[in-house]
């Protein structure tokens, strides 16, 4: 299974699903809101994503399309997301492959 994900202001979106290759169809798309107040917000996420890369992440791939940096890049809160969905990825051994937005319609 391929999640693919994006972090925003508010929430991490994750498209589920299943294929391989150019004969992949997305089976499930959920958005996870988050807010970051405190530490306990990030630690909230953290396992949320944990908990869902448990149930459906054996042998998974995570294509997560990077928060976009610059003179109108991506905002703190979507950064932080992106990081906690990493070190989510990280603790379950899952593979992260960083795909940049400008280059998305070439990597699909």
């Amino acid at each position: 299974m391929i999640f693919g994900v994006n972090a925003t202001k508010s929430a991490v979106v994750i498209a589920e699903t299943k294929g391989v290759g150019d004969k992949f169809v997305i089976t499930a798309i959920r958005p996870i809101p988050f807010q970051v107040r405190s530490g306990d917000d990030l630690a909230e996420l953290l396992q949320r994503l944990i908990t869902l890369f448990d149930r459906k992440g054996v042998g998974s791939v995570i294509a997560l399309l990077k928060c976009s940096s610059g003179r109108f890049g991506s905002c703190l809160e979507a950064i932080k997301g992106e990081a906690m969905v990493e070190l989510a990825a990280a603790q379950r051994g899952l593979r992260v492959v960083k795909v940049a937005p400008q280059s998305l319609k070439k990597t699909l």
